[in-house]
This record gives C-alpha cells, structure tokens and sequence, in this order.
C-alpha cells in the first residue's frame, strides 16, 4: 500500500486561510514569518510549501511577502489617521516603530479598520517610551474625537422644545446628552497640544503635568472639541449623569466660589457656557 505524503494531502481552505493570518500578521523577516511558533501550529513548513506555488518572477516567500507588507502600511496608515498628534510628537520613524511593535503585540482581528487602535493607548503605556504617560493620554484624546465621529446621529433639542419649558421647571429640568458626545478630563495638556497641532501651530505646550478639560460633540455631521474651565467641566458632567439644572448650579458655586472667583463672576460664567451647549445641540432631550 502506497503511503500519501502527507504534505500532499487536501487542505481544507479554513486551515490555510488560519495559517496566512498568522504569517501575514507576524512582523519580522518572511523567514521568521513562515516559522514563527504561530505559523507552524497551523501548517508544517513543508505543507505551506506545497500550498503556496511560485510564479515565474516571484518565490513563495515574495507572494505571501506582498500581502505582509501590505497589511503593515495599511495597519500604520490607519493608526496615522487616527492618531496624527501622537506621530506628529514622536515623527514617522519611532512612530513607525511604535506601530510595528503594537500590531505584533495586538494583531488586528476586527473586519472595521475603526477598531485598529482600540488597544493603542493602553498599549503606549506598557513601553518604556519617555513621556509615556503623555502620549497615552494624548492617543485616548484622539481615539474619543475618533469614537464621536463615529457615534450615531442622534437630533439635539429644539428652539420649540426649548421654548416649551415654564420658566418655573427649569431648576428641576434633568438632561440627556446625545449619543455623538464625551467629556473627558486629562491630566496633562493634551488638547492644548491637539489644538497646536490641527492648528499648525509652531509653539507647543510643555509635556507637564496640567490638568485639561473637554468635551467632544458632533452636530450636522460636524465634530468639534472645546476647552473647559475645571467648574465648567464640574457643572457638564453632573448634568450628563442625571443630576437636575438647580443642583448642579449649586454644587458647581459651592466648590468653585473663592477669593478669585466671586459668585457672581462664577454664576455668570457658567450660565454663558450652559446656554452655548444648549445651542450647540449637546442635548437629546430635557425632563422636566
């Protein structure tokens, strides 16, 4: 009885399609590729071999090699798009690198190139990179303006809804922020690079510890972020969790009113910047 070759056999095309993710996905040398630990777990370096052929011009290792090149610019491209001021602060080649080292780290696994840097801030903050504590906070920025682009089109509010509400029920009124909208606190002055950046700017902010504060808002498929004062943030974010307009006034004139800041200056202030995101569409709906 003749003995089949085993390198010969049928393979079933779910195998092999394993075995090219693998080799496609390893970063490295094509060598190191086809005989990482992850590549020969699914096919014996002889049986891919058999199963990739050769052209007139190319070897097996220069076919598979175009769809491994391809697959890192297309992953580095993608993380460039998302994160222009973390490869604006680092430049093309650590950047480069940087993204090299988190694709081999975290393989991509979603059919949506929206999801490649998911795991990229926390993964900036496993390297030894100097500053590295910056440049995740500066990438988490980036991935939320990223997350809000993306969110649903939900409609804000309207001059009528607005209009509709007594003036008595206001103190009580309890709001809802659309869906294309976050607010973030930072604790280094990430936006402020953001902005110098986008803005083209020359002059950079020092990569110290200073607290920034935003929030990020889409509206008419426009997405837009804004700068907060620290009692401006306070006052948002107790609204967005449920608490009623009158009590998060209170709350925000309490901790905020000092020898700087009179309450009147205070009350002032953050009525201006309530108002602007009721114009800006911030809101879905207000309960009353």
């Amino acid at each position: 009885m003749n003995m089949i070759n085993k390198a010969h056999e049928p393979l079933p095309l779910a195998d092999f399609q394993r075995w090219m993710v693998s080799v496609v996905t390893h970063f490295g040398t094509d060598d190191q590729a086809w005989n990482s630990d992850v590549a020969t777990a699914e096919l014996s370096h002889d049986r891919a071999l058999h199963n990739v052929l050769p052209s007139k011009t190319l070897t097996e290792y220069d076919r598979i090699g175009i769809y491994r090149r391809m697959y890192f610019l297309r992953m580095r491209d993608s993380l460039a798009v998302d994160f222009p001021s973390v490869l604006h602060l680092l430049g093309k080649p650590q950047f480069e690198e940087l993204t090299e080292q988190y694709f081999t780290a975290h393989p991509s696994n979603s059919y949506t190139l929206n999801d490649t840097g998911l795991k990229f801030p926390s993964f900036v903050r496993s390297t030894t990179l100097p500053d590295k504590e910056f440049i995740a906070q500066l990438a988490e920025l980036e991935l939320a303006i990223s997350a809000v682009m993306e969110a649903p089109e939900v409609p804000p509010i309207s001059a009528v809804d607005i209009a509709g509400i007594p003036p008595d029920a206001w103190d009580t009124a309890i709001f809802t922020a659309v869906e294309a909208f976050s607010l973030h606190e930072f604790a280094y002055p990430v936006h402020d690079y953001f902005c110098a950046v986008e803005d083209k700017h020359n002059e950079f902010p020092n990569i110290q510890p200073h607290p920034n504060f935003v929030y990020i808002h889409r509206s008419n498929f426009h997405t837009q972020h804004y700068a907060l004062r620290a009692e401006e943030y306070r006052l948002l974010e107790l609204l967005i969790q449920g608490t009623t307009l009158g009590e998060a006034f209170e709350a925000v004139q309490q901790v905020f009113t000092n020898k700087q800041t009179n309450l009147e200056e205070l009350q002032a202030r953050i009525s201006s910047r309530f108002q602007e995101w009721i114009m800006n569409g911030v809101f879905a709906a207000i309960r009353t």
